[in-house]
Protein backbone atom coordinates (compact mmCIF):
# COMPACT_ATOMS: atom_id res chain seq x y z
CA UNK A 1 0.00 0.00 0.00
CA UNK A 2 1.78 3.38 -0.90
CA UNK A 3 0.07 6.40 1.34
CA UNK A 4 0.92 10.09 -0.18
CA UNK A 5 0.29 12.84 3.05
CA UNK A 6 -0.01 16.24 2.42
CA UNK A 7 1.34 18.79 5.28
CA UNK A 8 2.37 22.53 5.73
CA UNK A 9 5.12 21.79 8.26
CA UNK A 10 7.27 18.89 9.23
CA UNK A 11 10.73 18.38 11.18
CA UNK A 12 13.78 19.91 8.75
CA UNK A 13 15.61 17.59 10.76
CA UNK A 14 15.93 15.39 14.05
CA UNK A 15 14.57 17.03 16.97
CA UNK A 16 12.65 19.71 15.20
CA UNK A 17 9.38 21.08 17.03
CA UNK A 18 7.51 22.05 13.95
CA UNK A 19 5.64 19.41 13.18
CA UNK A 20 6.84 16.88 15.34
CA UNK A 21 3.04 14.91 15.81
CA UNK A 22 2.88 14.46 11.77
CA UNK A 23 6.79 12.82 11.52
CA UNK A 24 5.93 10.82 14.60
CA UNK A 25 2.58 9.27 12.80
CA UNK A 26 3.78 9.32 9.30
CA UNK A 27 7.13 6.78 11.39
CA UNK A 28 4.28 4.69 12.71
CA UNK A 29 2.28 4.54 9.23
CA UNK A 30 5.56 3.67 7.64
CA UNK A 31 5.68 1.02 9.47
CA UNK A 32 2.60 -0.68 9.29
CA UNK A 33 1.74 0.05 5.94
CA UNK A 34 4.66 -0.27 2.78
CA UNK A 35 5.36 2.70 1.20
CA UNK A 36 4.73 6.94 2.29
CA UNK A 37 5.78 9.66 0.64
CA UNK A 38 5.59 13.08 2.12
CA UNK A 39 5.00 16.28 0.53
CA UNK A 40 5.34 19.07 3.21
CA UNK A 41 6.76 23.24 2.57
CA UNK A 42 10.67 23.55 2.26
CA UNK A 43 12.74 25.62 5.09
CA UNK A 44 12.47 29.05 2.66
CA UNK A 45 8.17 28.76 3.31
CA UNK A 46 8.74 30.30 7.25
CA UNK A 47 4.82 30.69 7.29
CA UNK A 48 4.41 27.38 8.34
CA UNK A 49 6.67 27.47 11.21
CA UNK A 50 7.56 29.48 14.58
CA UNK A 51 4.63 31.93 14.46
CA UNK A 52 2.12 29.44 12.33
CA UNK A 53 -0.06 30.45 9.13
CA UNK A 54 -2.70 31.62 10.84
CA UNK A 55 -0.90 34.29 12.34
CA UNK A 56 0.96 35.15 9.61
CA UNK A 57 -1.76 35.50 7.05
CA UNK A 58 -1.27 39.16 5.53
CA UNK A 59 1.21 40.94 3.66
CA UNK A 60 4.08 38.38 2.53
CA UNK A 61 2.77 35.71 4.36
CA UNK A 62 -0.21 35.56 2.43
CA UNK A 63 2.08 35.24 -0.70
CA UNK A 64 4.28 32.72 0.49
CA UNK A 65 0.84 30.54 1.79
CA UNK A 66 -0.83 30.78 -1.96
CA UNK A 67 2.95 30.10 -3.58
CA UNK A 68 3.16 27.51 -1.62
CA UNK A 69 -0.54 25.59 -1.63
CA UNK A 70 0.07 26.12 -5.66
CA UNK A 71 3.29 24.36 -5.50
CA UNK A 72 1.49 21.74 -3.29
CA UNK A 73 -1.08 21.27 -5.65
CA UNK A 74 1.32 20.62 -9.47
CA UNK A 75 3.40 17.84 -7.34
CA UNK A 76 0.52 16.11 -5.57
CA UNK A 77 -0.90 15.99 -8.63
CA UNK A 78 1.92 14.69 -10.24
CA UNK A 79 2.56 11.58 -7.81
CA UNK A 80 -0.86 11.47 -6.44
CA UNK A 81 -1.57 7.88 -9.26
CA UNK A 82 0.68 6.09 -7.46
CA UNK A 83 -1.27 6.56 -4.51
CA UNK A 84 -3.37 3.93 -2.70
CA UNK A 85 -4.42 6.77 -0.47
CA UNK A 86 -4.09 10.16 1.18
CA UNK A 87 -3.60 11.51 4.73
CA UNK A 88 -4.11 15.53 5.13
CA UNK A 89 -2.98 17.17 8.08
CA UNK A 90 -4.48 20.66 8.26
CA UNK A 91 -7.62 21.15 6.68
CA UNK A 92 -6.01 24.07 4.61
CA UNK A 93 -4.46 24.00 1.97
CA UNK A 94 -3.25 20.06 2.67
CA UNK A 95 -7.48 18.63 3.54
CA UNK A 96 -8.49 20.82 0.35
CA UNK A 97 -5.91 19.41 -1.68
CA UNK A 98 -6.50 16.05 -0.55
CA UNK A 99 -10.46 16.15 -1.52
CA UNK A 100 -9.53 17.50 -5.30
CA UNK A 101 -7.38 14.35 -5.73
CA UNK A 102 -9.12 11.61 -3.49
CA UNK A 103 -11.15 10.64 -6.27
CA UNK A 104 -12.87 8.22 -4.51
CA UNK A 105 -9.45 6.58 -2.54
CA UNK A 106 -9.39 6.87 1.17
CA UNK A 107 -8.78 10.19 2.63
CA UNK A 108 -7.59 10.85 6.09
CA UNK A 109 -7.84 14.53 6.71
CA UNK A 110 -7.11 15.52 10.44
CA UNK A 111 -7.85 18.94 11.89
CA UNK A 112 -5.77 20.48 14.42
CA UNK A 113 -6.05 23.38 16.66
CA UNK A 114 -4.96 26.31 14.11
CA UNK A 115 -7.41 24.99 11.59
CA UNK A 116 -10.39 26.37 13.73
CA UNK A 117 -8.75 29.71 13.93
CA UNK A 118 -8.40 29.97 10.09
CA UNK A 119 -11.35 28.95 8.66
CA UNK A 120 -12.61 31.41 11.25
CA UNK A 121 -11.08 34.12 8.85
CA UNK A 122 -11.70 33.00 5.33
CA UNK A 123 -15.21 33.09 3.58
CA UNK A 124 -16.84 30.08 3.39
CA UNK A 125 -14.56 28.33 5.59
CA UNK A 126 -17.08 26.35 7.71
CA UNK A 127 -19.33 25.18 4.65
CA UNK A 128 -16.30 24.20 3.38
CA UNK A 129 -15.21 21.74 6.81
CA UNK A 130 -18.84 19.93 6.44
CA UNK A 131 -17.93 19.04 2.53
CA UNK A 132 -14.94 17.54 3.38
CA UNK A 133 -16.89 15.64 6.51
CA UNK A 134 -19.26 14.45 3.95
CA UNK A 135 -16.01 12.83 1.60
CA UNK A 136 -13.35 12.35 4.15
CA UNK A 137 -12.22 10.07 7.32
CA UNK A 138 -12.34 13.58 9.10
CA UNK A 139 -10.41 13.79 12.26
CA UNK A 140 -10.62 16.27 15.11
CA UNK A 141 -7.52 16.06 17.07
CA UNK A 142 -9.72 17.54 20.34
CA UNK A 143 -13.74 17.62 20.97
CA UNK A 144 -13.98 20.82 21.08
CA UNK A 145 -13.06 21.43 17.75
CA UNK A 146 -15.84 19.77 16.16
CA UNK A 147 -17.59 22.19 13.69
CA UNK A 148 -21.55 21.57 13.55
CA UNK A 149 -22.61 19.65 10.92
CA UNK A 150 -19.50 18.20 10.58
CA UNK A 151 -19.28 14.83 12.27
CA UNK A 152 -15.96 13.58 12.79
CA UNK A 153 -13.39 11.24 14.70
CA UNK A 154 -11.89 12.82 17.67
CA UNK A 155 -8.04 11.36 18.43
CA UNK A 156 -5.60 13.27 19.74
CA UNK A 157 -2.19 12.89 18.48
CA UNK A 158 0.34 11.55 20.39
CA UNK A 159 4.67 11.31 21.10
CA UNK A 160 6.91 8.83 22.00
CA UNK A 161 6.47 7.88 25.23
CA UNK A 162 10.23 6.50 26.03
CA UNK A 163 11.80 9.37 24.85
CA UNK A 164 11.11 11.94 27.62
CA UNK A 165 10.56 9.16 30.43
CA UNK A 166 12.02 10.88 33.79
CA UNK A 167 15.62 9.89 35.19
CA UNK A 168 16.57 10.98 38.57
CA UNK A 169 20.39 11.46 37.26
CA UNK A 170 19.31 13.27 34.27
CA UNK A 171 17.66 15.41 36.02
CA UNK A 172 20.44 16.05 38.43
CA UNK A 173 22.92 16.92 35.44
CA UNK A 174 19.96 18.56 33.77
CA UNK A 175 19.76 21.36 36.52
CA UNK A 176 23.64 21.59 37.84
CA UNK A 177 24.63 22.39 34.06
CA UNK A 178 21.69 25.11 33.79
CA UNK A 179 22.59 26.41 37.47
CA UNK A 180 19.39 25.65 38.60
CA UNK A 181 17.68 25.69 42.13
CA UNK A 182 14.73 25.66 43.64
CA UNK A 183 10.92 25.29 42.11
CA UNK A 184 11.53 25.83 38.31
CA UNK A 185 8.70 25.82 35.59
CA UNK A 186 8.64 25.31 32.16
CA UNK A 187 7.21 26.93 29.05
CA UNK A 188 7.34 25.15 25.81
CA UNK A 189 5.50 26.28 22.47
CA UNK A 190 4.91 29.08 20.50
CA UNK A 191 5.47 32.35 21.19
CA UNK A 192 2.16 33.42 20.00
CA UNK A 193 -0.41 35.75 22.27
CA UNK A 194 -2.84 32.51 21.91
CA UNK A 195 -0.37 30.95 24.07
CA UNK A 196 -0.13 33.03 26.88
CA UNK A 197 3.57 33.15 27.61
CA UNK A 198 2.87 36.32 28.97
CA UNK A 199 0.68 34.93 31.14
CA UNK A 200 3.10 33.00 32.61
CA UNK A 201 5.57 35.32 33.05
CA UNK A 202 3.06 37.70 34.99
CA UNK A 203 2.11 34.96 37.12
CA UNK A 204 5.47 33.49 38.12
CA UNK A 205 5.88 33.79 41.85
CA UNK A 206 8.49 35.55 43.79
CA UNK A 207 11.57 33.15 44.43
CA UNK A 208 10.73 30.32 41.07
CA UNK A 209 11.90 30.74 37.84
CA UNK A 210 10.40 29.99 34.50
CA UNK A 211 12.15 28.47 31.81
CA UNK A 212 10.68 29.35 28.51
CA UNK A 213 11.59 26.84 25.48
CA UNK A 214 10.28 28.55 21.50
CA UNK A 215 10.13 31.25 19.24
CA UNK A 216 7.80 33.48 17.60
CA UNK A 217 5.80 36.93 16.80
CA UNK A 218 5.84 37.91 20.45
CA UNK A 219 8.99 37.29 21.45
CA UNK A 220 10.96 40.33 21.87
CA UNK A 221 7.84 41.65 23.63
CA UNK A 222 7.81 39.18 26.33
CA UNK A 223 11.92 39.17 26.68
CA UNK A 224 10.92 42.90 27.52
CA UNK A 225 7.82 41.73 29.70
CA UNK A 226 10.75 39.68 31.74
CA UNK A 227 12.90 42.26 32.24
CA UNK A 228 10.72 44.23 33.85
CA UNK A 229 9.97 41.76 35.98
CA UNK A 230 13.28 41.01 36.70
CA UNK A 231 14.26 44.89 37.79
CA UNK A 232 10.78 44.29 40.26
CA UNK A 233 12.43 41.42 41.82
CA UNK A 234 16.01 43.10 42.35
CA UNK A 235 17.65 40.13 40.18
CA UNK A 236 21.16 40.09 38.42
CA UNK A 237 21.42 38.78 34.80
CA UNK A 238 22.74 35.12 36.32
CA UNK A 239 19.44 34.88 38.75
CA UNK A 240 16.88 36.38 36.39
CA UNK A 241 13.45 34.75 37.53
CA UNK A 242 12.90 34.30 33.31
CA UNK A 243 15.17 32.56 30.61
CA UNK A 244 14.81 32.22 27.34
CA UNK A 245 16.34 29.45 25.13
CA UNK A 246 14.54 29.80 22.13
CA UNK A 247 13.61 26.83 19.36
CA UNK A 248 14.49 23.83 21.28
CA UNK A 249 14.96 20.11 20.35
CA UNK A 250 16.25 16.88 20.52
CA UNK A 251 18.71 16.48 23.68
CA UNK A 252 18.19 20.16 24.53
CA UNK A 253 14.73 19.60 24.81
CA UNK A 254 15.16 16.66 27.13
CA UNK A 255 17.39 18.47 29.31
CA UNK A 256 14.59 21.38 29.77
CA UNK A 257 12.36 18.96 30.66
CA UNK A 258 14.41 16.65 32.86
CA UNK A 259 15.22 19.93 35.23
CA UNK A 260 11.55 21.19 35.51
CA UNK A 261 9.63 20.78 38.26
CA UNK A 262 6.31 21.58 36.52
CA UNK A 263 5.62 22.62 32.96
CA UNK A 264 2.65 24.96 32.50
CA UNK A 265 0.46 25.69 29.83
CA UNK A 266 -1.08 29.05 29.65
CA UNK A 267 -3.26 29.34 26.60
CA UNK A 268 -5.57 31.63 25.88
CA UNK A 269 -7.07 29.63 23.07
CA UNK A 270 -5.81 25.87 22.11
CA UNK A 271 -6.53 23.00 20.51
CA UNK A 272 -4.95 19.70 21.52
CA UNK A 273 -1.42 20.80 22.53
CA UNK A 274 1.34 18.02 22.08
CA UNK A 275 3.66 19.60 24.83
CA UNK A 276 0.98 18.31 27.42
CA UNK A 277 1.84 14.97 26.14
CA UNK A 278 5.18 15.17 26.46
CA UNK A 279 4.42 16.33 29.79
CA UNK A 280 2.79 13.25 30.69
CA UNK A 281 5.26 11.19 29.02
CA UNK A 282 7.89 13.47 31.15
CA UNK A 283 5.78 12.52 34.49
CA UNK A 284 5.77 16.80 34.75
CA UNK A 285 2.98 18.26 37.25
CA UNK A 286 1.01 20.76 34.98
CA UNK A 287 -0.54 24.16 35.54
CA UNK A 288 -2.81 24.51 32.55
CA UNK A 289 -5.72 26.39 31.58
CA UNK A 290 -9.39 25.52 30.83
CA UNK A 291 -9.31 26.15 26.96
CA UNK A 292 -10.07 24.52 23.93
CA UNK A 293 -9.34 20.73 24.23
CA UNK A 294 -7.01 21.16 27.39
CA UNK A 295 -9.46 19.83 29.67
CA UNK A 296 -9.69 16.90 27.04
CA UNK A 297 -6.28 15.79 27.88
CA UNK A 298 -4.94 16.21 31.78
CA UNK A 299 -8.24 16.23 34.48
CA UNK A 300 -8.05 18.88 37.21
CA UNK A 301 -6.60 17.46 40.49
CA UNK A 302 -5.29 13.95 38.74
CA UNK A 303 -2.40 15.13 36.32
CA UNK A 304 -2.53 18.85 36.57
CA UNK A 305 -3.99 21.98 37.97
CA UNK A 306 -6.41 23.49 35.55
CA UNK A 307 -7.17 27.53 35.96
CA UNK A 308 -8.47 30.42 33.97
CA UNK A 309 -6.12 32.24 31.56
CA UNK A 310 -5.47 35.14 34.50
CA UNK A 311 -2.39 35.57 36.13
CA UNK A 312 -3.66 35.60 39.52
CA UNK A 313 -5.54 32.28 38.90
CA UNK A 314 -2.15 30.61 37.63
CA UNK A 315 -0.32 32.43 40.08
CA UNK A 316 -2.21 30.29 42.85
CA UNK A 317 -2.02 27.18 41.11
CA UNK A 318 1.44 27.71 41.03
CA UNK A 319 2.01 28.68 44.33
CA UNK A 320 -0.10 25.41 45.71
CA UNK A 321 2.11 23.24 43.77
CA UNK A 322 5.46 24.41 44.95
CA UNK A 323 3.93 24.41 48.61
CA UNK A 324 2.67 21.14 48.83
CA UNK A 325 5.20 17.74 48.14
CA UNK A 326 2.57 15.36 48.38
CA UNK A 327 0.92 16.96 45.75
CA UNK A 328 3.68 17.72 43.62
CA UNK A 329 4.24 13.46 43.55
CA UNK A 330 1.06 12.32 43.46
CA UNK A 331 0.18 14.75 40.04
CA UNK A 332 3.94 13.44 38.81
CA UNK A 333 2.94 9.63 39.51
CA UNK A 334 -0.43 10.00 37.39
CA UNK A 335 1.19 11.98 35.01
CA UNK A 336 3.23 9.17 33.85
CA UNK A 337 1.06 6.55 34.05
CA UNK A 338 -1.70 8.80 31.94
CA UNK A 339 1.31 8.54 29.37
CA UNK A 340 0.90 5.23 28.34
CA UNK A 341 -2.29 5.36 26.75
CA UNK A 342 -0.66 8.76 24.70
CA UNK A 343 2.08 6.30 23.08
CA UNK A 344 2.33 6.36 18.95
CA UNK A 345 1.59 2.65 19.81
CA UNK A 346 -1.86 2.78 21.08
CA UNK A 347 -2.56 5.87 19.02
CA UNK A 348 -1.40 5.38 15.59
CA UNK A 349 -3.76 2.50 14.77
CA UNK A 350 -7.03 4.91 16.11
CA UNK A 351 -6.11 7.65 14.15
CA UNK A 352 -5.55 5.41 11.14
CA UNK A 353 -8.93 3.91 10.89
CA UNK A 354 -9.24 1.79 7.82
CA UNK A 355 -5.67 2.52 6.82
CA UNK A 356 -3.84 0.32 9.06
CA UNK A 357 -4.13 -3.46 8.63
CA UNK A 358 -5.73 -6.17 10.40
CA UNK A 359 -2.80 -7.85 11.70
CA UNK A 360 -0.46 -4.90 12.37
CA UNK A 361 3.68 -4.67 12.15
CA UNK A 362 5.74 -3.96 14.75
CA UNK A 363 6.61 -0.43 15.54
CA UNK A 364 9.84 1.57 14.40
CA UNK A 365 12.39 0.69 16.91
CA UNK A 366 14.44 4.10 16.58
CA UNK A 367 13.75 7.27 15.03
CA UNK A 368 15.99 7.31 12.25
CA UNK A 369 14.70 7.47 9.04
CA UNK A 370 12.64 4.11 7.99
CA UNK A 371 12.95 3.07 4.30
CA UNK A 372 9.33 3.25 3.17
CA UNK A 373 9.23 6.85 4.02
CA UNK A 374 10.45 9.49 1.64
CA UNK A 375 10.43 13.13 2.02
CA UNK A 376 9.54 15.84 -0.38
CA UNK A 377 9.80 19.56 0.21
CA UNK A 378 8.12 21.88 -2.11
Amino acid sequence: MRIGVLTTSYPRAEGDPAGAFVAGFTRWLAAQVGEVEVLCADEARPIFYRGGAPSSLGGRGLWHAARFSSRLVAEAARRQARWDAIVSHWLVPAGAIGLMLAGGRPHLSIAHGSDVRLLDRLPGGRAFIRTLARQADLVYVARSLTVDGAPGRVVPMAVDVAELAPNPAARTEARRALGLTGFVALFIGRLSREKGADLAIAALPDGMTLLIAGDGPERRALEALAKRRALSAEANEKDAPVRFFGEVRGARKRELFAAADALIVPSRQDGAPTVILEGLAAGLPMVATTVGGIPELVQDGETALLCASRPPAIARAHSRLAADPALHGALAARAREAAAAHDWSVVGPRLAGRLAPAAPLAAPTDRGLIPRLAIARV
